[in-house]
C-alpha cells in the first residue's frame, strides 16, 4: 500500500459483468464512494449475463416481476418500470394468477440495461470489454491485468463472475466434438440446428431443461424428447394465487432437523389451507440464518442429500413454460425419467447412449440426434476460469468447505492474504457462505450492502490520509 490506504478511494475493479458486478456497480454509483468504478466483462452490454441476454420469446422469468427490482428498498420499481414503457404489451402469456406478471427474459434485460444506461453515459460507471486474466496485489491496490494486455491499477476489487460452468461428464467425454452434442445450452443457436422430428436427449431436468423443451417447441419441434437426471425430478409449479405466511422458524443443528421442520411447516400450512410455494417462499428469506447455524459436515450433509429437492421447489416454473411441459407430455413427446448416462459414442450424424434407470443394474442404449447438457453449474474446484484458479493457487483466495464458491467472511471479504488491499466476492461465489445467492432478491440486497461497505472503506480511508 502506499503507507494510508488512500488507494481505496480511488478505483474500484468489480470483475464480471453479469446481474451480480452491474447490480454491485449501480449500487456503488448510487452510493457516497466517489471514487472510479471500472467494471471488467468482455459481454457488449453490462448485466445479462447468461440468464437475461437470451431473445428467445420462449424464455420468461421464471419468478414474477414483483420480486424482480433492482433496488431492495423499492419493491414494485421493475414493475412500474414494465407499465411506464409498455414492455409487457400485447404479451397475454405475461399474465398469470392475482396479477403476476411472468415476463420474457428479455425484458428484464432491457430493464437492467436501462437502469445502467445513465451511469454509463455519464460516466460513474466505465465498462472494460475485456475479460481478466490475472489480479495481484501490488502494494497501494490491485493490478487487474485484461486480455488485451492493459494493467489497470485500482484500489479494490470485487470477483463477481457468476457461476462457474458445468464440466462435460466423462460418460459424455467422447462425444463432446459431435455436431449434435450441446455443452452449452445457452449458446444463442442452441437449438436451431436440431430438426423437427429430431429425437433429442436432455441431460439434467432443471428450469434449463424447460427452457430448451419450450424453446424447441416454440419452433415447431415435433420429435420426441428425454430428459433425464438422478432423481428424475422436475421443477414444481407457482401457486396462482398468494397467500401470507411467517416463517420464523427457529434454526436447527442438523440437516435432518431442518428437514423435519420444513415437512412439518409445509403440514401445517396446508392445514391452514396455505400451498407449499408460501412455506418455501419464507424459508428462502431466513436460509442465510439456517446456513450460518449449520456445522460444516451438516451443510455438505444437507447438499448431497436435500439439494435436488430444495431446488426443484425453489425454482419454479413460469406458468407459459409449465404449460408447454405438460402439454408436451400429455402428447407423450416429452419424458422426464431417473437416469443417468453410463457412456456415448458417436453413430455417425447420431449419438448412442448408454441409459441406466436409478435402480436397474444394467444400461440400455438408446440412439439421438442431439443431446443437450443442462445440468447445471458446476463447482468451483473444476472452474475453467484461470483467474479463479490463479488466485487459488497463490493462496489469496481458497474454495469454501462445501466447494461451492470461494469462501469469505460476512462482508464478502476473501483474501486471505491480510496485509493485501481488499478482495470480495459477491453472487453466486459467495453461495458457501450466503447459502441462497443466486435470486434477484438476495443478489440485490447482497450488492446494495457491499456498495455501502466499499463506500464506507474509502471513506476512512480518505480520513486516515488527512489525519497523517
Amino acid at each position: 500500500m502506499d503507507g494510508s490506504g488512500a488507494a481505496y478511494g480511488r478505483s474500484v475493479a468489480i470483475i464480471g459483468g453479469g446481474f451480480t458486478g452491474a447490480c454491485i456497480a449501480l449500487h456503488l454509483a448510487r452510493s457516497a464512494y466517489a471514487g472510479q468504478i471500472l467494471v471488467f466483462d468482455p459481454r457488449p452490454v453490462l448485466g445479462l449475463g447468461l440468464a437475461y441476454a437470451t431473445t428467445d420469446d420462449a424464455h420468461r422469468l421464471n419468478a414474477p416481476a414483483q420480486r424482480m427490482s433492482m433496488y431492495p428498498d423499492d419493491a414494485d420499481h421493475f414493475v412500474r418500470w414494465i407499465a411506464a414503457t409498455g414492455a409487457c404489451d400485447g404479451d397475454a402469456g405475461a399474465l398469470f394468477g392475482a396479477g403476476k406478471l411472468f415476463p420474457r427474459r428479455a425484458v428484464f434485460g432491457a430493464y437492467i440495461a436501462a437502469q445502467m444506461a445513465p451511469l454509463l453515459a455519464d460516466g460513474r460507471i466505465r465498462h472494460v470489454p475485456v475479460a481478466v486474466e490475472d489480479l495481484d496485489p501490488s502494494g497501494a491496490g490491485w493490478n487487474v491485468r485484461g486480455a488485451d494486455g492493459r494493467c489497470h491499477q485500482v484500489g479494490m476489487a470485487v470477483l463477481a463472475t457468476g457461476h462457474a460452468p458445468p464440466a462435460v461428464p466423462a460418460a459424455l467425454a467422447a462425444v463432446a466434438a459431435h455436431p449434435g452434442f450441446i455443452a452449452d445450452a445457452w449458446r444463442r443457436d442452441a437449438v436451431k440446428s436440431i430438426g423437427r422430428e429430431a429425437d433429442v436427449l436432455i441431460v439434467g431436468t432443471g428450469l434449463t431443461m424447460a427452457d430448451m423443451v419450450a424453446s424447441l417447441d416454440a419452433a415447431g419441434h415435433a420429435g420426441r424428447i428425454l430428459a433425464i437426471s438422478r432423481r428424475g425430478q422436475m421443477p414444481r409449479e407457482h401457486a396462482a394465487g398468494s397467500a401470507a405466511y411467517s416463517g420464523m422458524f427457529s434454526p436447527p443443528a442438523t440437516a435432518l432437523g431442518l428437514l423435519r421442520l420444513v415437512r412439518a411447516r409445509v403440514a401445517r400450512a396446508a392445514a391452514e389451507g396455505i400451498g407449499w410455494q408460501c412455506v418455501f417462499d419464507a424459508l428462502r428469506a431466513e436460509a442465510e440464518a439456517f446456513w450460518a447455524h449449520l456445522p460444516a459436515a451438516e451443510r455438505r450433509r444437507l447438499l448431497r442429500h436435500a439439494k435436488p429437492f430444495w431446488e426443484t421447489h425453489r425454482y419454479r416454473l413460469p406458468p407459459p413454460t409449465a404449460a408447454r411441459l405438460r402439454q408436451r407430455m400429455d402428447a407423450r413427446t416429452l419424458r422426464i425419467e431417473a437416469a443417468k448416462v453410463a457412456g456415448a459414442r458417436p453413430a455417425g450424424a447420431r449419438i448412442e447412449v448408454d441409459l441406466r434407470a436409478r435402480g436397474a443394474a444394467m444400461a440400455v442404449t438408446a440412439s439421438f440426434d442431439a443431446v443437450i447438457l443442462t445440468i447445471g453449474p458446476g463447482r468451483i474446484a473444476e472452474a475453467p476460469c484461470p483467474l479463479l484458479r490463479t488466485l487459488c493457487t497463490a493462496g489469496l483466495l481458497s474454495p469454501d468447505a462445501t466447494g461451492q464458491g470461494i469462501d469469505c467472511d460476512e462482508d464478502g471479504a476473501a483474501c486471505r492474504d491480510h496485509q493485501a488491499p481488499p478482495l470480495f466476492v459477491a453472487g453466486p461465489l459467495s453461495r458457501g457462505r450466503f447459502a441462497e445467492i443466486t435470486g434477484v432478491p438476495e443478489i440485490s440486497r447482497q450488492a446494495a450492502k457491499l456498495a455501502t461497505h466499499l463506500a464506507a472503506l474509502a471513506t476512512a480511508a480518505a480520513a486516515k490520509t488527512r489525519f497523517f
